[in-house]
């Protein structure tokens, strides 16, 4: 598990849908879309949200399948938006966390302008080349492949939580 390049806790983890929660295929079947989610990447941020990091899911897209996924875990989601940056600002002062204090998830071109602004910016490990070369760190896993999961658990991990995961289901 690398190591995180901030030295305060993470309190919001902003995270992109396609290509990032999904594996970045959008079927269609009559006038509805479909994408593939990774189970344990919706179980991850419920844990995240348990424990202090409120994830917070905006997307370029709108899309009925997303807000069914995101209403199914009760995630905080901006779907159809063109200044994730803004509505990121908005999120943060609401909850009165700073910049630093945020981590954000993407994969391509769209997360940049988010990217620079959180203190731990992360790309999935198939991101776009322009992405991976600017974040502090890079997933093993693909995105919609458990990309979250594994950002989750890195911060958990920072924050000194992970422990209370694990204690949940006997583990530890």
């Amino acid at each position: 598990m690398p190591e995180a390049p901030v030295a305060h806790k993470i309190r919001i983890l902003f995270l992109d849908v396609d290509g990032t929660l999904t594996d970045g295929v959008i079927g269609f079947a009559g006038e509805r879309d479909f994408r593939n989610f990774y189970v344990r990447d919706g179980l991850s941020l419920e844990w995240a949200r348990d424990l202090g990091v409120l994830p917070i899911v905006i997307s370029g897209r709108s899309s009925p399948s997303v807000a069914a996924r995101m209403a199914e875990h009760e995630f905080e989601h901006y779907l159809g938006i063109k200044d994730k940056v803004a509505v990121a600002d908005q999120v943060r002062a609401r909850e009165q966390v700073r910049w630093e204090e945020c981590a954000m998830l993407g994969d391509d071109l769209p997360d940049l302008p988010l990217l620079k602004r959180v203190g731990w910016p992360i790309a999935v490990a198939d991101a776009a080349p322009e992405i991976r070369a600017f974040v502090k760190t890079t997933t093993q896993a693909r995105g919609g492949r458990g990309a979250a999961r594994e950002v989750v658990e890195m911060i958990l991990r920072h924050n000194g939580v992970w422990d209370r995961v694990l204690e949940r289901y006997e583990a530890k």
